[in-house]
C-alpha cells in the first residue's frame, strides 16, 4: 500500500462537520468556494450531526441546492460513531485522493486554506497542515496568554518526545491521503480520532509540513475545549508514542 502516486493529481475532499452553526457555515462555505480551485477540490461534504439544529440544517440544505463550481452535499451522520460516519463519507467517495477535515466554525482566512490546498497539491509526497505555533503564524486575542504559555511548553516536550519538528500538534487542519486516513487503527471514536490521527502520523515518521497561518477569533460559537479534554489530547500523544506500529497502522502500509 503506498500513499499516493505521483503521477496523478491530487483530488482533494473537503469534510465540514456542523451542529449549530446557522451563520457561519454559510460563510465558511462561500469563503471555500471564492478562494479554492475547483481543479483542486472535488467536492464538499456538509457531514451534519445526527442532533443538528433545524437552522443548521435549513442552511446546509440551501447551501447543497446552490450552484456552486465545486459541488457541495449534505449528508446527517449515518452512525452515532463519528468514526464511523467519517469513513462511510469517504468510503463512498471514488473521486478523492485526499481530505481535508474542518468544523463549521473554523476560523482561519480561506485564503490560508487555499494555500494549503495549493502546497499539498504540489508535493503529494509530503503531508501539510496549519500551525498556529510557528513564526508567521498566530493564536487568536481570545487566547489567555498563560494558556498560549502553557501550550507551547506543552508543545515542546511533544516535539522532544517524537523527535520531531512539529509546533502545533493539537491543530489537526491538514491534507491528508484517503488511503492513509484508511490505513490507522483508530480507537476513538469522536472527533479526538483526528487528534490520535495526528500523533499516529508522528510516530510512523511521515513526512509532514507546517504552513503558519493566524488563528482569528470566533464570530458565533466559543471555544468548547475543556481542561479535561486537553488532557485527554496529551494522554493521547503519550500512548500513541510508546505503542508498537502495527497497532497504530494496517500491516503492509507503506509510505
Amino acid at each position: 500500500m503506498s500513499m499516493t502516486d505521483p503521477a496523478q493529481p491530487m483530488r482533494l475532499l473537503i469534510i465540514i462537520v456542523t451542529k449549530n452553526e446557522e451563520r457561519q457555515l454559510e460563510k465558511t462555505v462561500r469563503g471555500l468556494e471564492a478562494a479554492c480551485s475547483p481543479g483542486q477540490v472535488a467536492g464538499i461534504v456538509l457531514l451534519l450531526a445526527q442532533h443538528a439544529t433545524e437552522g443548521c440544517r435549513r442552511t446546509a440544505d440551501g447551501l447543497s441546492s446552490t450552484e456552486f463550481p465545486i459541488p457541495v452535499e449534505a449528508i446527517v451522520e449515518p452512525s452515532r460513531s463519528f468514526l464511523v460516519s467519517f469513513k462511510a463519507v469517504l468510503g463512498g467517495r471514488q473521486d478523492a485522493s485526499h481530505v481535508l477535515f474542518l468544523a463549521a466554525d473554523y476560523f482561519l482566512e480561506s485564503s490560508a486554506i487555499a494555500g494549503l490546498i495549493a502546497r499539498a497539491a504540489q508535493d503529494r509526497g509530503t503531508i501539510y497542515k496549519i500551525s498556529r505555533a510557528m513564526r508567521g503564524g498566530s493564536f487568536s486575542p481570545g487566547y489567555p496568554r498563560v494558556e498560549v504559555l502553557l501550550y507551547r511548553l506543552c508543545c515542546v516536550f511533544f516535539r522532544i518526545l517524537y523527535g520531531c519538528g512539529i509546533t502545533d500538534p493539537a491543530f489537526v487542519i491538514m491534507v491528508v491521503p484517503i488511503p492513509l486516513f484508511q490505513a490507522i487503527r483508530f480507537k476513538q471514536t469522536t472527533m479526538l480520532l483526528f487528534v490520535e490521527m495526528m500523533y499516529a502520523l508522528l510516530r510512523s515518521k511521515t513526512p509532514i509540513t507546517e504552513i503558519p497561518a493566524d488563528n482569528l477569533p470566533r464570530t458565533e460559537l466559543h471555544n468548547s475545549s475543556t481542561i479535561r479534554q486537553r488532557l485527554r489530547y496529551a494522554t493521547i500523544g503519550l500512548g500513541m508514542r510508546f505503542a508498537p506500529i502495527g497497532k497504530i497502522l494496517e500491516d503492509g502500509w507503506d509510505q
